[in-house]
C-alpha cells in the first residue's frame, strides 16, 4: 500500500483504487491479544478514497491527502510486532494445574452449609402451612373468593403506590436537571467556540478554526471518549473513536480541514469557517 501510495504521488496514472484490494479479516485465533476478540475486519475505505480523490491532478489537497495516507501507513507498520506469540502448551499447563489442585487445601468435603440447613427447614414449614390452609379450606369454601379479592386489591394498592413513587421521583428528576450545574469541561467547549466566534469577527479564521477544532476534543474528552492527553495528534483522537460511527467520521471531516489549514500553513476563508462550526455543532449533537 505504501508503494502505490508513493507511485501515486509521482503519476496521477498510477492512482488506481483497486490496487488497494479488498477489505481484509484478521483471525486472532491462537494469539494472545489480551481481549475476548478472535477477529476482527481491516477496512481500506479511506485510502481507496484518497486515491480517488488524487485521480484530480488540479487538485490543490492531493498531495496533502497523500501524505497523510503515507504517514498514517507508516504508524501502521511501526506498530506491527515482529516477534511470534509464544504458543501455550496446554497439556502441560493441565498438568500443572491438577497438580496445584491435589494439595490438601483445595480438597471439598461434600457438606450441605448451615444456610441450606435452615433453607431446607424454611421450605418445609411453608409446605406445612399451605396444607393446613388447604384443610381449612376443604371445611369453609369461603375462604377462596375472599383470599382471591384480597389478592386483587392488594395488587391494586401496590400498582398505585408504585405509580405515586414514579410520579415523585420524576418531579424530584426534573427539578435536579433544572438545578444542574454546568460541567468544567462544557464551559471550557463553549469557552473555546466562543474564542472562536471572536477570532471569525477580526477575520482571524486559521485561527477560529484552530479554536473550533480544540473546543470538539475537549467536549468529546469531557464525555468520555478518552482519558486527557495533550501529547496525541489530531490523528490519534480520530483513532480513539470507533471507526464508521457517526462521531468518528465527523471528527476526521473536521480534523481534515484543520490539519490542511493550520499544520498545512494554507489560508483559511469565512467558508473554511462555517464548515468547521458545522461540523463542531453535528458533534455537539451526535
Amino acid at each position: 500500500m505504501r508503494t502505490l501510495i508513493q507511485a501515486c504521488q509521482a503519476s496521477v496514472p498510477h492512482c488506481d483504487p483497486q490496487q488497494v484490494g479488498g477489505d481484509e479479516e484478521v483471525d486472532l485465533e491462537g494469539l494472545d491479544s489480551g481481549a475476548n476478540v478472535h477477529q476482527f475486519e481491516a477496512h481500506y475505505d479511506w485510502l481507496r478514497s484518497t486515491l480517488k480523490q488524487a485521480q484530480n491532478a488540479s487538485d490543490k489537497n492531493r498531495e496533502l491527502n497523500l501524505a497523510i495516507a503515507d504517514t498514517r501507513i507508516e504508524e501502521a507498520l511501526r506498530d506491527i510486532s515482529t516477534q511470534s506469540p509464544p504458543r501455550v502448551n496446554f497439556a502441560q499447563a493441565r498438568r500443572e494445574a491438577d497438580a496445584i489442585l491435589g494439595h490438601p487445601e483445595f480438597a471439598t468435603v461434600e457438606e450441605h452449609s448451615i444456610w441450606e440447613r435452615v433453607a431446607a427447614k424454611i421450605f418445609l414449614w411453608l409446605d406445612g402451612v399451605f396444607g393446613d390452609v388447604e384443610k381449612f379450606g376443604e371445611r369453609s369454601p369461603w375462604i377462596g373468593p375472599v383470599m382471591e379479592i384480597g389478592l386483587i386489591v392488594l395488587a391494586f394498592t401496590a400498582l398505585a403506590v408504585w405509580a405515586m413513587r414514579s410520579f415523585r421521583r420524576q418531579r424530584l428528576a426534573v427539578k435536579l436537571e433544572n438545578a444542574r450545574q454546568v460541567e468544567p469541561w462544557e464551559e471550557a467547549s463553549r469557552n473555546w467556540r466562543r474564542l472562536a466566534e471572536e477570532q471569525s469577527a477580526q477575520d482571524e479564521w486559521r485561527e477560529a478554526i484552530h479554536c473550533l477544532y480544540w473546543a470538539s476534543i475537549v467536549m468529546l474528552e469531557g464525555r468520555r471518549f478518552w482519558a486527557p492527553n495533550r501529547s496525541r495528534t489530531p490523528r490519534e483522537y480520530v483513532r480513539l473513536l470507533e471507526t464508521g460511527s457517526e462521531r468518528w467520521t465527523l471528527l476526521e471531516r473536521q480534523t481534515r480541514g484543520f490539519e490542511r489549514i493550520w499544520y498545512g500553513l494554507n489560508s483559511a476563508a469565512q467558508e473554511d469557517y462555517l464548515s468547521a462550526l458545522k461540523l463542531h455543532d453535528q458533534l455537539r449533537e451526535a
